[in-house]
């Protein structure tokens, strides 16, 4: 099964990409009718959330373009952001000048003609980028981020959200002990970017995390960002205002002059403040409890890491389905236990069991869908019961080996056999053709019961609707129980490791859009599609 916190970290994910994108087709058409300022904005942090999320996930195939997207979230954002600067600034006015504007006052006339000069000016740039195909093709692309299925193979297989906030709360809080109080505008806005950036992967964690700690730290972290912001928009209204200084009014108009370089004053003298708030929210950032928690509960060796995880982010798991407390270990494989699978292949029988191990890497779900390799040739099935083991075995007796099986279950292990084939006509290892990443696929187990019968277990494969592989562990050559005290005399077993006991006949090829069902009876059945 796949270990449940990355699971979660999935579903977390997934859940955004569909919110976001509906919230994005609501509020695309309020912008674009200029119904209220909110809309804009709230359109442009649903732009930044998705940015955040998506970065957890570049350079990973779950979304190949990734690192595209965050490109064009960016960009459709930043058409956004002119014209919100001057709609904040129309919302501070009264504060900059003390009281309400006086629209008979003439130079409070030229005042707004220039501001809205300059928004008309913004409006234009970012409904061109809203209509353009551009706008259109990235909202619909975003819109089908929430159809991606939790178990895609090409999810990272760790704690990626994890680790990524993570890293994003150690640059926020590396780049602010840096940060001198005289700094340029721009190191401040940077610190603001970066705590907009760890806001809202920490919001996203909420949903995995919602301790205590990681909500106090979300709270500091949005108080950073609004007296940064506050910094930030000081900053752009001052530009704006030295802006309409440069205009032919700006220059030639006494009266209009003194009222942008009043209005200029008062903006610049409110800086050194925004900048002494952010500094002491910093601080309290920095030397909060919570945030020291948080990094300690998201470092490596507190996330779900090798062994305790396979390929893709396998955990052991039963039915039902609920996690199993042990690492995945060795997989001890059996080869030609059954005659008519060593006679299918032209095999002699052997007179002991042959055996080979697969890593631990090579472990993945089985279901729901099983991701073959491509460019290596023919990709075979070879359906087995699968048993777990819970205790330690060594040159184990049978009534030790019963006792240390902790579940049963179905497991298909993949062969490359064109690669296998070549490999047994030169003499030599095929190792290859058998423990590549993702070559044994593993079901839920049933938890190991006194009164099942491991003899008379009988295991069934389907695809696409026709029978293809059927037998009883009563056809086996050595018995489950003989195979683990055999292997157990070569090679100590571990709890965690796994013995597939060897396929009947009727292995064959795999490819993409093949339905599975493997089963054995009574025991455990899962169904899967080859992609």
């Amino acid at each position: 099964m796949l270990h449940p916190a990355i699971a979660a970290e999935r579903e977390v994910l997934l859940a955004l990409f569909g919110a976001a994108a509906g919230r994005l087709a609501v509020l695309m058409p309020r912008v674009e009718s200029d119904a209220d300022i909110e809309a804009l904005h709230q359109m442009r942090v649903e732009l930044r959330r998705l940015r955040s999320a998506l970065g957890v996930l570049e350079g990973h195939d779950a979304v190949p373009d990734a690192s595209e997207l965050v490109s064009e979230c960016r960009w459709l954002a930043g058409h956004g952001g002119g014209l919100r600067d001057m709609d904040v600034l129309i919302e501070r006015l009264p504060d900059y000048l003390g009281a309400e504007p006086d629209a008979e006052d003439p130079m409070i006339r030229l005042l707004m003609r220039d501001i809205g000069r300059v928004r008309s000016r913004e409006r234009r740039a970012m409904l061109a980028a809203f209509r353009s195909r551009r706008g259109q093709r990235l909202v619909a692309r975003l819109e089908a981020l929430a159809s991606l299925p939790v178990h895609h193979g090409e999810w990272p297989g760790e704690a990626a959200l994890a680790a990524a906030t993570r890293r994003a709360l150690r640059k926020l809080c590396r780049h602010g002990k840096a940060l001198a109080p005289d700094a340029p505008a721009e190191s401040w806005h940077d610190l603001r970017k970066r705590a907009k950036r760890c806001r809202y992967l920490l919001e996203l964690r909420a949903g995995v995390d919602a301790s205590r700690s990681a909500q106090d730290l979300v709270m500091r972290v949005r108080r950073l960002q609004n007296a940064l912001g506050d910094h930030q928009d000081f900053d752009t209204h001052a530009m704006l205002i030295e802006g309409f200084l440069q205009s032919p009014e700006g220059r030639t108009n006494p009266d209009y002059n003194a009222l942008l370089q009043a209005l200029l004053l008062d903006i610049r003298g409110r800086m050194p403040r925004a900048r002494e708030r952010a500094a002491s929210r910093l601080q309290g950032l920095l030397r909060s409890r919570s945030r020291k928690q948080l990094m300690r509960r998201l470092s490596p060796e507190r996330q779900p890491q090798k062994p305790w995880i396979g390929t893709g982010g396998y955990c052991h798991g039963f039915v039902g389905p609920s996690p199993c407390a042990l690492p995945v270990g060795k997989v001890v494989c059996v080869g030609r236990n059954y005659a008519a699978h060593a006679a299918e292949l032209g095999n002699a029988v052997p007179d002991k069991p042959l055996l080979f191990i697969k890593p631990p890497s090579s472990v993945v779900d089985l279901s729901p869908s099983l991701r073959i390799p491509s460019g290596w040739g023919s990709v075979h099935h070879e359906t087995e019961v699968a048993v777990l083991l819970g205790r330690e075995l060594c040159n184990a007796r049978p009534e030790d080996a019963f006792a240390a099986i902790l579940g049963v279950g179905v497991a298909l292990d993949l062969t490359l056999r064109d690669v296998q084939d070549a490999l047994k006509a030169k003499g030599q290892p095929w190792e290859i053709s058998k423990g590549f990443d993702g070559a044994c696929a593993l079901g839920a187990f049933l938890p190991m019961a006194p009164g099942l019968d491991l003899t008379t277990l009988q295991i069934r494969l389907v695809v696409n609707g026709r029978r293809r592989q059927f037998a009883s562990s009563a056809q086996m050559l050595t018995p489950i129980i003989d195979l683990l005290c055999f292997a157990s005399r070569h090679f100590t077993l571990w709890p965690g490791d796994v013995l597939l006991t060897g396929t009947p006949a009727g292995v064959g090829p795999l490819v993409p859009g093949d339905k599975l069902l493997a089963e054995v009876a009574g025991v455990v059945s899962v169904r899967s599609v080859v992609v």
